[in-house]
């Protein structure tokens, strides 16, 4: 593969909020982020199909991962409860 370097012209507050973004998506640097976002962009248009099954896949993920978090949290939550209940039972005797 060869590279090809391109020069790309851009506002100010645009840059800056690629410079952001970029940090924390915690790429190299703003090229890298760039080319990352051609590289979704151009799968969008030449397979649009393709494009949609990786996002609800990307979808799917990360609302199992939020579940279960919140699973987590509530069990958490529930044996911390248990804890409590048993040291107070313990205090009062």
């Amino acid at each position: 593969m060869n590279d090809v370097m391109v020069s790309i012209r851009m506002p100010e507050g645009l840059l800056l909020r690629l410079r952001r973004l970029a940090e924390q998506e915690q790429f190299m640097d703003v090229s890298e982020e760039v080319r990352s976002i051609v590289r979704k962009r151009w799968m969008q248009f030449t397979n649009p199909e393709l494009f949609e099954l990786k996002r609800l896949r990307e979808d799917i993920k990360e609302e199992v991962r939020r579940k279960s978090s919140k699973r987590i949290a509530e069990e958490v939550n529930n044996e911390l409860e248990r804890i409590k209940e048993m040291i107070l039972s313990q205090t009062t005797k």
